[in-house]
């Protein structure tokens, strides 16, 4: 019976046999160590030999690894040019990756992923970015015109993949002095502390469950109907910070929200985490981009485990679209 080798196999193989260790071999392919671990065993189960050895230094390849090393290099390094020969043909290249963001949204998961797609052998993908409320970016990935949405609300239907990418526990922002007055700390803040101030919100057309769902939390801590007036100009960050800066006022965005706050705000967080912001990617589950999969399994990772159609077990990033 001839050996059953894939090419996952051999990415194992040469990054822990070159790391030197099983851990960092697949920290290299950002991938988990239990798959790295089960690729290695199959490889060596097809090819009947032992590759790596465990000593005092590390992992090393024993002679046959040591061979397998130098083939395997070649035949990785074939392997992907033969894939951006087809990737150039690809029906896919020159039509755009169109992608719309929520307002005021974290952006580093999408700006990781967006760099490691860069890096790839999808680097001359153009990236179409817009920012859209919630029911445009639903309408827009139905009607077709949209190929990656990420969105506050959780997508619906049999016609769109899903996967839950960022989850941002809501802190507290307010004017410094304003927090000095009303003797707002930073230990232990309750929603319930800020009865006085008014919520500087977001108008609900942007995600009305969303925003529902906000309203009906503050109302239960004792903040009135008033302060859910949204006011639009909020929504460009530097108007926002500039409103809360005079008091009065305060809102709830995560701490991530900006790099850093100027000195005239100050950022708590509250206890029990009462609100969590979640951001969704939805796709068309009828999409064969495997640079929408790569971008996808990239956001996937490292800030959140997949609810559908994610690589965090490991698995190729043709897996994580279209592989139904």
């Amino acid at each position: 019976m001839e050996p059953r080798i894939d090419i996952r196999h051999l990415r194992a193989f040469v990054a822990v046999a070159e790391a030197g260790s099983l851990s960092a071999g697949a920290r290299s392919l950002d991938v988990s160590q239990p798959a790295v671990s089960q690729s290695l065993a199959a490889l060596e189960e097809s090819l009947n030999v032992r590759l790596l050895v465990r000593g005092p230094g590390g992992t090393s390849p024993t002679a046959a690894g040591a061979v397998l090393l130098s083939e395997a290099r070649t035949l990785i390094g074939r392997f992907e040019t033969v894939l951006a020969k087809v990737a150039n043909i690809s029906p896919d290249v020159g039509a755009p990756l169109r992608i719309a963001v929520p307002a005021e949204m974290t952006i580093q998961p999408l700006t990781d992923a967006l760099s490691k797609l860069a890096a790839s052998r999808f680097r001359n993908t153009v990236v179409q970015l817009s920012q859209l409320p919630c029911p445009a970016q639903l309408e827009a990935l139905r009607r077709g015109t949209l190929d990656l949405a990420l969105i506050r609300e959780r997508p619906t239907g049999e016609n769109l993949d899903v996967a839950l990418i960022a989850e941002e526990p809501l802190g507290v922002l307010v004017a410094t002095e304003q927090a000095h007055r009303l003797r707002l700390g930073t230990a232990d803040l309750r929603l319930d502390d800020l009865g006085s101030l008014q919520w500087l919100g977001f108008p609900r057309s942007d995600s009305p469950t969303w925003h529902d769902h906000m309203v009906a939390v503050l109302r239960n801590h004792g903040i009135g109907a008033g302060a859910e007036t949204a006011d639009a100009r909020g929504q460009v960050p530097e108007v926002k910070l500039a409103q809360l800066s005079m008091g009065g006022r305060f809102a709830l965005v995560p701490r991530g929200y900006l790099h850093c706050f100027p000195s005239s705000l100050l950022w708590m967080p509250l206890a029990g985490e009462p609100l969590v912001r979640r951001t969704w990617a939805g796709w068309p589950a009828s999409s064969r981009r495997r640079d929408l999969a790569l971008l996808i399994a990239a956001m996937d990772g490292p800030h959140r485990s997949a609810v559908a159609g994610g690589t965090a077990d490991g698995t190729t990033e043709t897996e994580a679209v279209g592989a139904r």
